[in-house]
């Protein structure tokens, strides 16, 4: 679970640092243009440290992109981004990750990087970092020996996470690599009548988890049905939301997964199932996972689904939240309005001026409010921001 997040002159979050501390449920509203997006970027940032940290810079544009820009003559020269893990077993303290990046002759170029124990933690301080512009490696030869500190001879344009991963002698920095892999980004919701959710998917795709690009919904679903708990729970839900499907099959044809619905005495294939129904059963092969603690971020989840549905992803997403850290962005005044008792996990985002700025309800305040309304009107009305005006 990570505890906190810093961006420093990242897109739209500048001048300056922006902290954002995070909860098990973390669901974002705001305008258009104010950030929201951007924090989920930082996390596609991330994500790609431990494997091709500049792959996501060069998608996005090139790193001059990926730096705050206030106007024609006010700019930042780098940007970072900046992490607080909770305590694992590998290390008993909170431990803080950051990046920062920039350009140099207009290539991208890592400027700074730590890995360190929080500050007010116990010595050893840092396992990676820049001293006086050299870069510095903490540092076991085996589990026994003493830890020195040695200078590493690194590939600038790259992490550290990627270039060191052996976990016997740099545990820290191979843990801090595993935990960010983990990242799962939800964002290219597409379910036309092409798309890769509604085809068969291979027998042998890979099966952990529901993929970013939904193509292996079949196959994870046979999985998620193989833990009775797990299965009797995604057909109560399923028939929740669509009352007519009672079952969920998964059959092996020529070598391919093909997904289909039990509906009375048919089972209707995937290509003929409404984008909603799609949808959901994609959420449901996220958000019902019973698999490891991981960070999943999920945009617009709402898109697609009745407005009836929406209390029945407030659960959701309140119930996976015990499992595994969420977050979601949203427009749905209706999924915000669900979220009245949930309201601390809400966060506001805003432009002021030429930076975003992110600011968590304060339940207090909502208590206060609730004479007004519940919490979707509050919004729409502007007395807790997150509107255009």
């Amino acid at each position: 679970m990570i505890e906190e997040i810093t961006l420093t002159d990242f897109l739209s979050f500048g001048p300056g640092a922006h902290t954002l501390k995070l909860q098990p449920l973390n669901v974002l509203i705001g305008p258009n243009g104010s950030g929201k997006s951007n924090l989920i970027e930082a996390f596609s940032v991330l994500r790609a440290v431990p494997k091709d940290l500049p792959l996501p810079i060069r998608q996005g544009g090139g790193v001059d992109e990926w730096i705050w820009r206030g106007g024609a003559h006010e700019h930042a020269d780098s940007a970072a981004i900046e992490i607080v893990f909770v305590p694992t077993a590998i290390a008993s303290g909170a431990v803080r990750y950051r990046v920062a990046f920039g350009s140099e002759g207009g290539s991208f170029v890592v400027l700074d990087e730590r890995i360190e124990d929080r500050d007010g933690s116990p010595r050893p301080y840092f396992y990676f970092g820049y001293e006086n512009g050299r870069p510095m490696l903490n540092s076991a030869k085996t589990k026994t020996e003493a830890r020195a500190l040695e200078r590493a001879d690194i590939d600038r344009t790259q992490s550290i996470l990627s270039q060191r991963r052996d976990p016997e002698i740099f545990p820290e920095v191979a843990a801090t690599g595993d935990r960010l892999k983990q990242l799962l980004i939800y964002r290219a919701w597409s379910f036309g009548p092409q798309s890769a959710i509604r085809a068969a998917c291979g027998a042998d795709v890979q099966t952990d988890r529901l993929l970013e690009d939904f193509s292996n919904l079949p196959a994870r679903l046979a999985v998620l049905k193989r833990t009775p708990a797990t299965k009797k729970r995604l057909l109560e839900l399923l028939s929740e939301v669509a009352p007519g499907f009672t079952d969920v099959e998964v059959i092996p044809e020529g070598g391919q997964l093909r997904l289909y619905l039990t509906e009375g005495e048919r089972n209707v294939p995937a290509h003929r199932l409404s984008d909603g129904t799609l949808r959901f059963l994609s959420l449901l092969a996220i958000l019902i996972d019973p698999g490891p603690a991981r960070l999943v971020l999920i945009e617009e989840p709402e898109l697609g689904l009745h407005p009836d549905v929406l209390p029945a992803l407030r659960d959701l997403l309140v119930e996976a939240s015990s499992r595994f850290q969420l977050i979601v962005t949203t427009h749905s005044t209706q999924l915000v309005d669900a979220m009245t008792e949930h309201a601390a996990a809400v966060v506001v985002c805003e432009k002021d001026g030429s930076t975003s700025k992110m600011t968590r309800l304060d339940a207090d305040r909502i208590a206060r409010w609730k004479e007004f309304g519940s919490l979707g009107p509050l919004w729409l009305s502007g007395r807790i921001g997150g509107t255009r005006w």
